[in-house]
């Protein structure tokens, strides 16, 4: 026996709900109808409720228009969401209305994830003609949604993930519509998303051999020439971002460049942005700011952070170095603060003067990711991402690093 808590019953017969409440045994029922046949259905519900059914009757105004019965199942599934039903305790049984209504009550319910039943009536073929066979019962089965079977339905699920930055677990679930998706066109689209994610999930993680081989394929499936026009304007879109990934990834590989900064300043903005991860978002903008200076202090004097040769350094910036560090000697490798105080001293910049920064940093070594146990704050966060945005500029480089969004098709 089939059985759930809230039902959704497009009704022409009172019969049905008779039918639906022995079988289904909800205890919430939604019934949608036609003015016609309502005075009856109210009726015969009336008579039901010593069976504990909440009933409520929600009115086509059209029963020749299928987008009124698909506009009244989602306020009414709306409605019973908000009532605390989850939708997998929502069933629809499409057994009655007119044919628009059944269609458009079933194109609602199939977006939508909800399962669907119906009330198939026995009959029997006499004199050329099908008549009810009142010797057998109603049966009520299950209606297969070919949305799943296609894999097509859990298409928004993978553009959530996707637009959250959860490429691995996108990348998942585009694998599972590739290997159910119907038609030419749609295969080379999905698996153009498929190798997208998986790119993105490479990029993430700092494994650029493998981002530029993927995302070199999700170009080529996404340049496949579709004749569907929003396929083709889809795949064109994130074509081009595409092509302007390539030269930008192929720059971040070797030696430190404002490529790596950059790609760094936008991995921790997906984080504090996208998800919500502060702690992570603002650990990446302190290794931005880091990668910054040891950037501009190869590019500028030809001196490497991580192995400094003080030989290059003149004999005043090396004692102003030592006085204002407070270090015993000239270290070899080094860190944030050294690295910024050198980077300084050799561009003829005044003495340290920038609070905001040090707030920031005194915040982040606080944070459960560097030495301390306070998590930061969204408002923390976002203003580092702001600081150090602007201290890096570099927009014609930033645009090669923002990675695409999706849209549902």
């Amino acid at each position: 026996m089939i059985e759930v808590r809230a039902l959704i019953l497009l009704a022409s017969r009172p019969e049905s709900v008779g039918i639906a409440v022995e079988r289904l045994r909800p205890e919430r029922m939604g019934i949608i109808s036609s003015q016609e046949v309502l005075e009856a259905i109210v009726l015969r519900c009336a008579e039901l409720k010593g069976a504990g059914v909440e009933f409520t009757y929600h009115l086509v105004d059209s029963p020749m228009e299928i987008s009124d019965a698909f506009g009244r199942f989602e306020r009414l599934l709306a409605e019973l969401m908000d009532e605390g039903y989850g939708r997998e305790e929502i069933l629809l049984d499409a057994t009655g209305g007119t044919t628009p209504m059944r269609l458009g009550a079933a194109l609602a319910a199939m977006t939508r994830g909800v399962s669907m039943v119906h009330q198939r009536v026995p009959q029997r073929y006499v004199d050329g003609r099908w008549e009810r066979d009142s010797s057998r019962e109603v049966e009520v089965v299950p209606m297969e949604n070919p949305l799943e079977a296609t894999g097509l339905l859990r298409e928004g699920q993978a553009i959530e993930l996707f637009n959250r930055r959860d490429y691995a677990a996108a990348a998942l679930v585009f694998g599972d519509i590739v290997g159910k998706v119907s038609g030419v066109e749609r295969g080379h689209y999905y698996r153009g998303l498929l190798l997208l994610s998986e790119g993105y999930a490479a990029w993430d993680v700092a494994d650029y051999a493998a981002a530029l081989e993927r995302l070199r394929a999700a170009r080529e499936e996404l340049g496949a020439g579709f004749s569907h026009p929003e396929l083709a304007g889809r795949a064109g879109e994130l074509s081009e971002r595409i092509s302007a990934h390539l030269p930008f990834l192929g720059r971040v590989r070797g030696r430190l460049s404002v490529e790596n900064v950059v790609d760094m300043l936008e991995n921790a903005r997906r984080r504090i942005v996208d998800q919500g991860r502060h702690d992570d978002g603002v650990a990446r903008l302190y290794r931005c700011v880091e990668m910054y200076h040891q950037w501009r202090l190869m590019s500028e004097h030809g001196i490497d952070a991580s192995r400094v040769d003080w030989g290059k350094v003149g004999e005043e910036a090396r004692e102003r170095f030592l006085r204002e560090s407070g270090a015993s000697g000239l270290p070899e490798v080094l860190a944030l603060h050294h690295v910024r105080l050198l980077e300084r001293i050799l561009s003829g910049e005044a003495g340290e003067g920038d609070a905001v920064l040090r707030d920031l940093l005194r915040q982040r070594n606080r944070s459960i990711l560097a030495h301390g146990l306070e998590p930061i704050g969204e408002k923390a966060a976002r203003r580092f991402l702001e600081y150090v945005e602007e201290m890096v500029g570099e927009e014609g480089v930033r645009s090669g690093a923002i990675h695409a969004t999706l849209k549902g098709l």
